[in-house]
């Protein structure tokens, strides 16, 4: 019977936040990482389970999306910045 391979808890939590910033599938990140195709799901039910020490692997997704909803406000500011400044200097 083939023995399942163990990872140490750092490289679970930092390969799962991996798969969660970079936006890529699951299968990608396998394949890039050289992991077995569908571990994500048994390796977030751990970590959630655990509670890793910046907070569950929920926290964690929540801060990601409040980083990104920031991101999003400071670019759409920048861009309307810059379709004023366009509109100034074509008028004159």
């Amino acid at each position: 019977m083939k023995q399942r391979k163990q990872y140490t808890p750092e490289f679970k939590r930092e390969s799962v936040q991996y798969l969660i910033s970079s936006g890529k599938s699951q299968n990608l990140v396998c394949q890039e990482l050289g992991l077995p195709n569908g571990i994500f799901g048994r390796l977030e039910k751990e970590l959630d389970q655990n509670q890793t020490e910046t907070g569950s692997l929920q926290d964690i997704r929540d801060k990601r999306i409040q980083e990104l909803e920031r991101e999003v406000l400071n670019l759409k500011q920048q861009r309307d910045i810059l379709k004023k400044a366009m509109g100034i200097t074509l008028s004159l």
